[in-house]
């Protein structure tokens, strides 16, 4: 009896609602008309839904509230109409170029709906997403579910929803034969408080912010309040220096500074920057996988046929270039400091070195997991922000259980889901703690050493090509999650700058000026660059070889680069760059490149948030990738100059007050008056950490060894005779640069 009567009153108010939208605009009520027929005439399985009602599979209330949208939908109320219209229907155009997903209107589900005027205090609208299964086999090559957004009462449950989709209640049910595999949920109330973590973390920046904001007013207040003299001592004491080490206005001088000195290397600047940009488009596209769904795949994945693609598909090779340049920095530094203290080695002073890296690393490290396993989830909301078995949200609840692996730089095998793009800081850290001895001897016994330093790339070329046979190829592995965990695997670049860094500490980068030498520079170039183009080309532009699968080409394309890359900082070095030395030594890289490791850690959680966010499927096209990525790599070192300025450069100002007679880092000595004696060409850059990554200080041709404030030796030039000298290589580079054309 309560059906029919309330069958009767729909009726009755339909043909009320009807007429008076009928003397409105005729198109309107055709409009209404065939919209409420959806409902009305869509096919529900009655009997199953009952059978999971009367069997407890089914919550009542959420069975009552689903059967009064339905009813309401055919009454033409708008709260239901708006649900209804939300949610997505039958099926998407562009199936064949792989659009499985009608993801319907997020935003129309979680507010219009919500705030619709006749809508029942009880009933709350939740969208959920539902992955059907039984797509065609001969058409599921690039998703093997279709995705439909349906909006429902929040009452039910992520199964209810599931069930009641299956029956055909919820939403229009694909096909007959589909049945959800899954039901995704967007319960924005499981946000609404912040966690114990949260609070914790925001407490932190705060204050953070708060420290910022003392130690920047406090310069402030001693620059304009007090004498030059006074100034000297509130600035150069141990407290003096501690209340000024989170000054954001001293931090941004430094970062800013493009004052490149004398007998630097600052064509490393470019390369590590342009090395960043490289990274961050090449997971432009990576992190669209598991994080929001593509409307045209079958486009996309036509994309490896352009040109340009191999910039996309070779973006890690640009993390082998940073471990070039760090197994070459770190071998030049050592060989100065073995030279400076006359061939002496103690573990104590290494053990001090490993710290002295450990804290300048760790602490912005740390603060961006903080972020990241504490606040991801609070960041956003919308279709795919949902997804349990998303990249991003099993990412987070990994840090939440090892974090301490990111910190011991062990994360590389124990819990890679964590801050998964941290893997390279723990395969750098390894190589660095792990080879103090074989530095010992390519100093100590040059020859012994080089051999040493050539089995062990032989090694690990060896060793690579063995695990990508037997664990890619024969045990059915993954090729990415064997790279990017066995430290031997990149191996090789590292060992590469070794030598390279090793040969120009023993040349102090010096060639003899002749004709035969600009012949073999130029030789070298040809070589260098065809290493590289082979590496980076060959893979894409011969598809049929399908090199990117064989284990061979697998173990030596990354040392073809890698040789490609060590001839490019070598030719600069040694003042045979020409034009290409001049464009990577441009001042205005240098503030970039003091960013790019923190720009390196924090640009993934860029794009998770914004991916993640969107509410709907993205259009893949190429100029749009690459609009993302000038976005990305903005936001990218924006966030990073934020980063760097909470938790990097204070930190990096507290280890040198905290730390002042580590070896390398001796007090200068005093002049009658007590001030430093230092001249203007022997500053140094003393914000360089030992990591390539972040550490932008170059290394000198022909100038003496000087100490930077950071402890790390410097080249620098300290008189007009080496001055003239530094110039004449320039000159040469440009001569050769001539000759060469």
């Amino acid at each position: 009896m309560k059906i029919t009567t309330g069958t009767i009153l729909a009726v009755m108010l339909l043909a009320c609602c009807l007429q008076s939208t009928y003397a409105q605009s005729p198109a309107l009520t055709e409009f209404m008309s065939y919209f409420i027929g959806l409902e009305k005439n869509k096919p529900i399985d009655w009997q199953t839904t009952l059978y999971f009602l009367f069997t407890g599979q089914l919550d009542p209330t959420c069975y009552n509230q689903a059967y009064t949208v339905h009813n309401d939908t055919i009454l033409a109320k708008s709260y239901a109409g708006i649900m209804v219209d939300s949610t997505g229907k039958l099926t998407p155009s562009g199936l064949f170029q792989g659009n499985w997903q009608e993801l319907g209107d997020y935003r129309e589900c979680t507010v219009d709906a919500k705030n619709a005027w006749d809508r029942p205090e009880e009933i709350e609208p939740m969208y959920c997403l539902v992955l059907w299964g039984g797509i065609p086999e001969e058409l599921s090559a690039y998703t093997p579910y279709y995705t439909q957004g349906v909006c429902v009462p929040k009452s039910c449950s992520d199964r209810a929803v599931g069930n009641l989709t299956w029956t055909g209640f919820l939403g229009v049910k694909p096909m007959p034969s589909w049945v959800p595999i899954a039901v995704f949920c967007q319960r924005e109330e499981t946000y609404a408080n912040y966690s114990a973590e949260a609070i914790i973390a925001l407490m932190i920046i705060c204050i953070i912010l708060g420290v910022l904001a003392v130690s920047t007013l406090y310069e402030l207040i001693i620059t304009t309040r007090f004498s030059q003299e006074e100034r000297k001592y509130l600035t150069t004491s141990r407290v003096g220096r501690f209340c000024l080490s989170c000054s954001v206005y001293s931090n941004t001088k430094k970062v800013f500074n493009t004052y490149q000195h004398p007998g630097q290397l600052p064509a490393l600047h470019g390369i590590r920057v342009i090395s960043t940009l490289w990274i961050i488009y090449g997971h432009t596209d990576f992190f669209t996988l598991s994080n929001i769904e593509i409307s045209n795949k079958e486009e996309k994945a036509q994309a490896s046929d352009e040109w340009w693609y191999f910039i996309k598909g070779n973006m890690d090779m640009a993390v082998d270039t940073f471990l070039l340049l760090s197994g070459l920095l770190v071998t030049y530094l050592f060989m100065k400091q073995m030279k400076k203290t006359g061939g002496q080695f103690t573990w104590r002073d290494y053990g001090l070195h490993v710290l002295h890296r450990y804290f300048r690393l760790t602490p912005v490290y740390a603060f961006l997991i903080m972020i990241f396993t504490c606040l991801t989830v609070y960041m956003g909301s919308g279709p795919w922000w949902a997804l349990h078995d998303n990249w991003t949200m099993p990412s987070v609840r990994a840090c939440q259980t090892y974090w301490w692996a990111n910190l011991l730089y062990i994360n590389n095998y124990v819990g890679q889901g964590c801050f998964g793009h941290g893997w390279y800081l723990a395969v750098d850290m390894q190589l660095y703690v792990s080879l103090a001895g074989v530095l010992v001897i390519l100093y100590k016994y040059p020859k012994v050493g080089a051999v040493v330093t050539c089995s062990l790339i032989g090694s690990g070329l060896f060793l690579s090509g063995i695990l990508y046979h037997f664990v890619v190829n024969e045990g059915g592995g993954d090729y990415v999650g064997t790279t990017y965990q066995w430290t031997i695997t990149r191996m090789a670049p590292y060992f590469i700058g070794m030598l390279l860094g090793y040969w120009l500490f023993r040349t102090n980068r010096k060639v003899p000026d002749t004709s035969n030498t600009r012949k073999l520079m130029l030789l070298g170039w040809i070589v260098g660059t065809a290493s590289a183009l082979v590496a980076l080309v060959t893979p894409f532009r011969t598809p049929e070889a399908n090199l990117l699968s064989q284990p061979a080409w697998r173990t030596f394309d990354r040392s073809l680069f890698s040789i490609g890359v060590a001839w490019v900082v070598y030719a600069c070095c040694v003042g045979y760059g020409g034009v290409i030395s001049e464009f990577l030594s441009w001042s205005g890289w240098l503030p970039l490149s003091r960013l790019t490791y923190t720009a390196y850690l924090v640009h993934p959680m860029i794009m998770q948030v914004y991916y993640m966010s969107y509410k709907g499927a993205l259009l893949y096209s190429g100029i749009n990738w690459w609009f993302l990525f000038v976005s990305f790599s903005f936001l990218a070192f924006v966030c990073g100059f934020a980063a760097s300025m909470m938790a990097e450069g204070p930190f990096l100002e507290l280890e040198k007050i905290l730390l002042p007679n580590r070896r390398g880092r001796e007090t200068k000595p005093k002049t009658a008056a007590g001030d430093s004696h230092e001249s203007v060409d022997n500053k140094t850059d003393d914000s360089n950490p030992n990591l390539p990554l972040l550490h932008h200080g170059g290394y000198g041709t022909t100038g003496t060894t000087e100490t930077a404030g950071n402890g790390d030796d410097v080249c620098v030039t300290n008189n007009r005779n080496k001055r003239t000298k530094s110039v004449n290589m320039e000159s040469r580079s440009r001569k050769f640069l001539n000759q060469a054309m």
